[in-house]
């Protein structure tokens, strides 16, 4: 026998459109975007889990200060021959200046970081075009090509050459661009990398910095990270017993050039794995305040149905259901929407800032799975538990419509002294705390999404702010070796025949006669290779003057949580710097930036422990003091107490502070740091981080505006007899809304100012975990126009489906007062 109950399903449908519809909505938007990231997210994961094998990427790589020699990479695959051997092969570059895109200037000062062409390892994946075949080719990598305007058939001038654009690629060893691995975020826009000829190569280096990279790949691919690691130290000190300088040993988990995009991911899934997991949960709890708002308006009828024998579970069955369709709708379409329509533009948020082979769609049942099934069975769920505990009633307690606490109606006396309107306000919002505690959540969380929106920008600008603010020198530069700028004729004559002949793999290249031969050899008989390098380039005396040369080095600082480690800078400056003022290093004492103090809480009398991956050696350090801003994760000594505390030779440094620019050799000159370079981080993270503002603002403020609706509209529901009452004796429209909206538009005013300092506290958390494993510390930035942004734009959102209540509050006939309740 067909239940008659589902006859009245099509009926609760058509009188509740607007609820069930705003339903329907909030869950198919929710669970369409967030469906159509996890498909392109899976798909980008399924792409990046076959490049290491399909593209050769390396396993490890290093950097010497010269051109390696045959002896020293002969050396470096025999310490590999006992973890099945290795492949060392020359991945050299060249960091040319972006000058000129198609014949005009360049739209913004830009490095290219130029490679021969790959065939063996970290083999480019080409979109468009083809590889460079002659030496006024380029193939230039497509995140950085599309920033800049560059285009296959049009021209570059990379360090005053012009080479034509054939191709448009991406490398495997370069999915994320860091201009520096120590970098905290990409430089898509002002830093790229590109493919020439081997002929293309040999011009640009000609002209600019040359850094002798070689790329490690082990015979045995299958290795465990701790036994690659033992391989890898062999390797090193293979190097180092064949006087090889190695600047930088990276291995391939440690190169945020090939893990960080695929890290990043993983991290924005689980992110917007819980997003969806906290709305469907909040969604249930709307579910069941409608629903119990439904029930309590059908006492009546529910009580009859129980007397005349029906079965709890009946009743629970046909409540049940309606919002069960709506939620299977929901999901079906929402899936269907993501699948169909925003796979592609969140598969656009990732190859906006990463580079990354040509995309294709990969089929993933686990999202179908965390999109559909889940989110219903979630849904279902918690309206179940919340449908059983309203229906633990009599037959006659229903049938008197006493479903408040312990089966009786208590009101709360309220003062005499209170007028009509204010206690007839505070009994609708007691009457309605369940209702009214939800909407409190709904209106935090979507709060949160709102100002974390809002609040990305200008925690960008102030990280940049502090980066520039922590830059002592108008110019900072890092050298291969100790170079000095005031050299003698003879020595700096010498030096330039120790140039030359590094040009060259034999001295019977130079074309010398049997004198200059003769000069040449005596001019390299000064030279003492532990003394320092001099200079060939010449600045004037006010120049050299005010630079100040100091110590930098590079450690790591365990995170622990299994977060990896942490690259910390380890400066020595001098005791009477100019430039790093008011930092106190003498005597030995120990200063750390306060952005260590921030993200590790190690402070004035903590102990930091520092390895050097290089040499595996452990450093424990007593910390004095702290400086800087909280972006700052350097570590401050002495630069007699920095040299030896690293064992280099007295007077020994490796950087040059200077507020005036200064010529110094590109065979000495490792890199040039300018607070120009920390507006570029700046301008990259507004590129990066613009589509995701605007997204995250969306969702919440439809949040907003769904949640807001429904909850208040449970309120005026729960209302309608008493509304009905007061129009029958005489009130308009105008002054019934006065009573009923004023107090909900009071309890969603209060829950947008009091929740936004719980916000403050939530989004630091959330950042500081986001965050934790990564490079750097950036702190959450919410300036106080942010909040206000957040309140304003909550509350405007609430006007509109205020504006939908009045219009039903008109619309509420006087006959309802006349119906029979029991």
């Amino acid at each position: 026998m067909r239940n008659p109950l589902t006859k009245r399903l099509p009926r609760e449908l058509r009188n509740n459109m607007g609820k069930y519809l705003g339903i329907f909505l909030l869950m198919a938007g929710s669970i369409a975007l967030v469906s159509g990231f996890l498909l392109a997210a899976s798909s980008i994961n399924v792409i990046m889990s076959t490049m290491r094998d399909d593209y050769v990427i390396e396993d490890a790589r290093f950097t010497l200060d010269y051109e390696a020699t045959d002896e020293q990479l002969d050396a470096a695959r025999d310490a590999a021959q006992g973890y099945g051997g290795a492949e060392v092969v020359p991945i050299t570059s060249v960091d040319a200046a972006l000058e000129q895109v198609d014949g005009s200037a360049a739209a913004r000062e830009a490095t290219v970081r130029a490679y021969a062409h790959r065939t063996q390892v970290d083999v480019a994946a080409y979109a468009q075009g083809r590889a460079p075949q002659t030496a006024s080719e380029v193939a230039v990598d497509r995140v950085f090509a599309s920033h800049n305007g560059i285009h296959v058939g049009g021209t570059v001038k990379l360090a005053g050459r012009e080479l034509s654009v054939v191709g448009i690629m991406t490398l495997p060893d370069q999915q994320a661009l860091f201009e520096n691995n120590s970098d905290f975020t990409i430089n898509a826009l002002s830093f790229g990398v590109a493919e020439v000829s081997d002929e293309g190569l040999s011009a640009l280096e000609e002209v600019a910095p040359v850094s002798y990279t070689y790329a490690i790949v082990f015979g045995d691919r299958t290795m465990s990270a701790a036994r690659r690691t033992d391989a890898e130290a062999d390797v090193m000190e293979a190097l180092a017993d064949h006087d090889a300088r190695v600047s930088d040993f990276i291995d391939a988990d440690a190169n945020q050039g090939i893990g960080y995009a695929a890290d990043d991911v993983e991290g924005d899934s689980s992110m917007w794995e819980m997003m969806m997991a906290i709305i469907i949960v909040i969604m249930g709890f709307v579910f069941v305040v409608l629903s119990g708002a439904q029930i309590e308006e059908e006492s009546a009828i529910i009580g009859t149905l129980l007397a005349s024998g029906w079965r709890t579970r009946e009743i629970v069955a046909h409540y049940l259901a309606t919002p069960a369709l709506v939620g299977a709708l929901a999901c079906a379409c929402g899936t269907g929407l993501g699948l169909t329509l925003l796979e592609q533009p969140m598969k656009g948020l990732y190859y906006n800032s990463y580079s990354l082979p040509p995309y294709h769609m990969t089929w993933s049942w686990r999202v179908f799975a965390m999109c559909t099934a889940v989110p219903f069975a979630l849904l279902v769920g918690v309206t179940l538990v919340g449908l059983l505990r309203k229906m633990g009633r009599t037959p006659l307690q229903f049938l008197r419509h006493e479903l408040g606490r312990g089966g009786t109606r208590r009101g709360v006396r309220l003062p005499a002294r209170l007028g009509f309107v204010a206690r007839f306000r505070l009994r609708v919002f007691l009457r309605n705390l369940g209702n009214f505690a939800t909407l409190f959540v709904g209106i935090a969380f979507a709060s949160m999404l709102l100002l974390f929106g809002l609040a990305i920008m200008p925690t960008m600008n102030h990280y940049s702010e502090n980066l520039r603010s922590g830059m002592v020198a108008a110019h900072q530069y890092t050298l291969k070796r100790p170079v000095d700028l005031t050299g003698t004729d003879e020595a700096r004559a010498s030096w330039e025949a120790y140039d030359r002949l590094a040009s060259v793999s034999d001295i019977d290249e130079l074309g010398l006669t049997g004198d200059e031969r003769a000069d040449f050899v005596r001019s390299l008989a000064r030279i003492d290779e532990d003394d320092h390098a001099v200079n060939l380039a010449v600045n004037s005396s006010e120049a050299i003057e005010q630079a100040e040369s100091y110590g930098i080095y590079q450690l790591q600082y365990d995170r622990g949580q299994d977060a990896g480690y942490e690259g910390l800078s380890v400066y020595g400056i001098r005791e009477d710097s100019r430039y790093w003022k008011g930092l106190d290093v003498a005597g030995g004492r120990v200063v750390v930036g306060a952005g260590i103090a921030d993200k590790y809480g190690l402070g004035a009398g903590d102990t930091i422990t520092l390895w050097d991956k290089y040499t595996d050696t452990t450093y424990r350090l007593k910390i004095d003091d702290t400086w800087g801003t909280k972006s700052d994760l350097n570590v401050y000594l002495g630069l007699d107490t920095f040299n030896t505390l690293l064992g280099n030779a007295s007077g020994y440094f490796n950087a040059i502070a200077s507020d005036e620019p200064l010529d110094i050799d590109a065979r000495w000159l490792a890199s040039e740091l300018t607070p120009a370079d920390m507006d570029k981080i700046g301008e990259q993270m507004t590129d990066s981080m613009g589509d995701m503002m605007y997204l995250l603002m969306g969702i919440a403020v439809f949040i907003f505006l769904i949640f807001i609706y429904l909850l208040t509209k449970a309120v005026i529901d729960r209302s309608a007899r008493s509304i009905s009452y007061m129009k029958v004796f005489g009130y308009r429209g105008r002054e019934v809304s006065h009573l009923y909206v004023r107090s909900i538009t009071w309890c969603v005013v209060a829950s947008l100012l009091l929740t936004q300092p719980l916000l403050i506290g939530a989004l630091t958390a959330i950042f500081r975990s986001m965050l934790y494993a990564y490079n750097g510390n950036i702190e959450i930035f919410v300036p106080a126009g942010a909040m206000a942004q957040c309140v304003l734009t909550g509350f405007a959102t609430y006007v509109v489906a205020a504006l939908l209540h009045l219009r039903s509050i008109r619309r509420m006939p006087m006959s309802l007062a006349l119906k029979v309740q029991e």
